[in-house]
C-alpha cells in the first residue's frame, strides 16, 4: 500500500481543526453583528490595522477586532489549505484521490474567498452569507474526507 507521511496527515487534522474554529468564529461575527464592522474588503477601514488611530467607527472596539481577526485568521487557515493541496501534489500518481481532492478543495477555497467578499460588498445580503457558510462546510467536509484518506495511507503495512 502506499504511504503518506505523517506530516502530511498531521497538517490534515491542524487543517480541519482550525478551519471548524473558523466557521465558529464567523458564527460568533454574525452574532454580535459585527459582519460589516469593517465596512470593505480585503481591508478595514481602508487600512490593514484598524486600531488607535483615533478615528471614531459606528461599531464597538470589540466587534471591529472579532470581523478583522476572523479575516485574519481565514487568511492563516487558507494559507494552510493551499500548503495541504501543494503537498498533495506529491501523490498525484500514488494516490489520485488525495490529488484531486486537494484540486477541488482549491477550487472551494476560491470561491469562498469570493463568497467572503461579496458578503461584505452586498452588505450581508442573506442568500450570499447562507452560501458562504454553506460553502465553509463544504471545505470542512472535504477536509475531512482528506485527512481520513490520510491517515488509512499512513497505516503500516501488513505483510
Amino acid at each position: 500500500m502506499k504511504q503518506v507521511s505523517d506530516g502530511y496527515r498531521r497538517l490534515t487534522y491542524l487543517l480541519v481543526s482550525s478551519t471548524f474554529i473558523l466557521i465558529l468564529m464567523g458564527g460568533y461575527v454574525k452574532a454580535i453583528g459585527a459582519g460589516l464592522a469593517c465596512p470593505d474588503w480585503p481591508l478595514c477601514y481602508g487600512v490593514i490595522f484598524p486600531f488607535n488611530n483615533g478615528e471614531v467607527y459606528p461599531y464597538t472596539p470589540w466587534q471591529i477586532f472579532t470581523e478583522w481577526f476572523h479575516r485574519l485568521f481565514a487568511s492563516l487557515v487558507g494559507l494552510l489549505l493551499l500548503i495541504i493541496v501543494a503537498k498533495s501534489y506529491k501523490y498525484k500518481n500514488s494516490i489520485k484521490e488525495l490529488f484531486n481532492l486537494g484540486v477541488l478543495l482549491s477550487i472551494l477555497f476560491a470561491i469562498q474567498v469570493l463568497l467572503g467578499a461579496l458578503t461584505v460588498w452586498q452588505l450581508l445580503n442573506p442568500f450570499t452569507v447562507v452560501l458562504h457558510l454553506g460553502n465553509a462546510v463544504m471545505i470542512i467536509m472535504m477536509e475531512m474526507v482528506i485527512a481520513f484518506l490520510a491517515t488509512y495511507y499512513s497505516l503500516p503495512v501488513k505483510q
